[in-house]
């Protein structure tokens, strides 16, 4: 049963899906392989042009970005990029989803305007796409282990934690190149003589990866803890692992966008200071991650902003 439900949500993440958020004006399809496309939208009655942008969007990071029981978008990452939609009615937002790899291809190659899969800052990828003034989501990372090493592993720093791992010997699940694991690890293993074990390639996703974990196909996973809090009951409901966070370890996370959207960047950052400003970026990380993550970012304008009331859960 695990391994059929694996090779179905590989398929769905394979396959093409164009969803716009509802309620928005529309324009012509995009044919032309181009990011973005202009036209007048539906409602003759206005003359305001309407741009379509065309963003890539992961669907194996609940509660981030993923499909639901019905095969629709669902998550943190796209009720946010929803609800800018909803504020920016000279843009209409078009998605395509795709494995986080497939997204940075798109975005290299132009055929994205924007990347949506609740992406990590890195040196390199602020020299290839343009960073938002604004997170889409925050949190604080860690280890996601069997009870087995409860004693073993214990809370420190990122390197603290990395350094057991390794002392151990224990077997992490894979990260492909263009992830944040990707980056931690390889930068330890060049600055360790201790290595971390792991394949470079495709994982599963964050439900199938805690059962693996389990069942001893591996031994750890690098996450965020609110990710884990969120699908722990479903994953792991006889409590046979347990999440440790790195103690330096909070940071936000970013939508990405190709080089040139310099103005779409700047319209969706006033979007998004509205919405952390009235609380509905709060209220909303309550409804998926249980608590304000946005308090583990050092220094944020907005860490402390009450929920919107009027926000709906």
């Amino acid at each position: 049963m695990k391994k059929l439900l694996s090779l179905v949500m590989a398929s769905l993440m394979i396959l093409s899906l164009l969803a716009a958020c509802g309620g928005n004006n529309t324009t012509t399809n995009n044919t032309s392989g181009n990011n973005t496309t202009t036209g007048n939208g539906d409602d003759t009655s206005s003359d305001t042009e309407v741009t379509t942008v065309r963003i890539g969007i992961g669907t194996d990071s609940m509660p981030n970005c993923y499909l639901d029981e019905d095969g629709n978008l669902a998550g943190e990452n796209y009720e946010v990029m929803c609800l800018v939609d909803e504020l920016l009615p000279q843009y209409e937002f078009e998605y395509e989803t795709g494995t986080q790899d497939a997204i940075i291809i798109g975005l290299d190659t132009g055929t994205y305007a924007v990347g949506v899969n609740n992406f990590f800052y890195s040196e390199e990828r602020e020299e290839k796409y343009l960073f938002p003034e604004y997170p889409i989501s925050a949190g604080v990372r860690g280890l996601i282990l069997r009870n087995e090493y409860k004693d073993v592993i214990t809370e420190g720093t990122t390197e603290e934690m990395l350094s057991q791992v390794a002392k151990l010997g224990l077997v992490n699940v894979p990260y492909s190149s263009s992830e944040s694991g990707y980056a931690l690890y390889t930068e330890f293993n060049e600055t360790h003589e201790e290595q971390l074990i792991f394949e470079v390639a495709e994982h599963d996703p964050l439900p199938l990866e805690v059962q693996q974990v389990i069942n001893g196909r591996y031994d750890v996973i690098s996450d965020m803890r609110a990710n884990y809090t969120a699908i722990k009951e479903e994953a792991d409901p006889n409590d046979e692992t347990y999440f440790v966070a790195f103690n330096d370890s909070g940071f936000g996370t970013w939508v990405l966008y190709g080089q040139g959207q310099e103005e779409l960047v700047a319209a969706v950052d006033g979007a998004m200071e509205q919405l952390f400003a009235d609380g509905t970026m709060a209220a909303m990380s309550i409804k998926y991650y249980g608590e304000n993550v946005y308090q583990y970012i050092e220094g944020f304008e907005y860490a402390d902003v009450e929920p919107n009331p009027d926000y709906e859960y």
